[in-house]
């Protein structure tokens, strides 16, 4: 054999400019339910009577008579907002010998955070594929990855729901991406786009378009649902839905949106000193409230797919 070998001139050692990790890429929940700051941890919002404001009641004023006079009533919810936390410890002897890419102190850091973020995506998306938490909420008769459903009357229905309850058209849609998967493939709207570019696949603008929807979100975050150690479980988090709704753009008073998301002070990212176990810990946490505040703000529609 040839000296010296490969192995002599050469010990394995780890890449300085690659590592794998894995991690969700976007998440959607805070554009669902928009983030608002609240002073207390838990507090009252109040609610007005939707009826009153629907129901016709101005009229004659007769000659030296006063005006008809209606009134409306405003009612309270509540809130409260609990912690999420998350840490992560860091030896020292771990510091002192990681190498080259590893970054103990800022992976750690990155890690915790996207584990708040990871739980939040959950907790939104739980409240909104739940059918029973919306005032329209139905099963599409033929499934989205049959060719001959009707999923633009699907969604025409859920639209015209929201418009229907809120005298208002919902401004945001929400798909799964198991739905999004079979829709933008759905011979029926491909037929509506395929002249008009290569290839002829569904983009979220067209879907905008068409239905005058502001934003198209698709949810796509994944969670593991397996025994820590245990091989990787993943499961979709938004399930296999489409929602649509109306959502505020900003946290305002008098209007109606689907829900909040209510925050109590920041989200806050620490390290502290462990000595006793030589070691830091690094720990994130926030306090949040997810409510559904208008129910027949939204409707959902579930199952879309076999």
């Amino acid at each position: 054999m040839p000296r010296p070998t490969l192995r002599d001139v050469h010990v394995n050692r780890p890449l300085t400019n690659v590592s794998i990790a894995y991690r969700n890429d976007e998440y959607i929940g805070a554009e669902v339910f928009p983030i608002v700051p609240v002073q207390k941890k838990s507090d009252l919002y109040f609610v007005f009577n939707k009826s009153q404001w629907f129901r016709l009641r101005s009229g004659p004023r007769p000659p030296g008579r006063e005006a008809p006079v209606a009134d409306y009533s405003v009612s309270t919810a509540s809130y409260i907002c609990l912690n999420d936390a998350l840490s992560y410890k860091i030896a020292d002897e771990v510091r002192a010998n990681a190498d080259q890419p590893l970054r103990p102190d800022v992976t750690g850091t990155e890690f915790v955070t996207d584990g708040l973020l990871l739980a939040l995506e959950n907790r939104v998306a739980t409240l909104v594929t739940a059918s029973g938490n919306w005032a329209s909420a139905s099963n599409p008769t033929t499934k989205w990855d049959v060719d001959t459903s009707d999923v633009w009357g699907d969604i025409d229905t859920a639209v015209n729901a929201v418009k229907d309850n809120i005298g208002r058209k919902p401004n945001v849609m929400v798909f799964s991406e198991t739905a999004w998967r079979n829709l933008r493939n759905h011979p029926d709207l491909i037929d509506r786009v395929k002249y008009q570019r290569v290839g002829g696949k569904i983009e979220p603008a067209d879907l905008m378009g068409w239905f005058n929807i502001d934003k198209i979100l698709i949810g796509g975050a994944l969670k593991d649902t397996s025994q820590e150690g245990a091989a990787a479980a993943l499961s979709q988090i938004w399930g296999d839905m489409m929602w649509t709704g109306y959502v505020t753009p900003n946290a305002a008073l008098e209007q109606p949106t689907a829900g909040y998301v209510f925050q109590w002070g920041n989200r806050t990212v620490q390290r502290f000193r462990m000595e006793r176990h030589h070691s830091d810990i690094v720990a994130a946490e926030w306090f949040t409230s997810e409510v559904i505040v208008a129910s027949d703000a939204g409707a959902i529609m579930s199952d879309v797919t076999t």
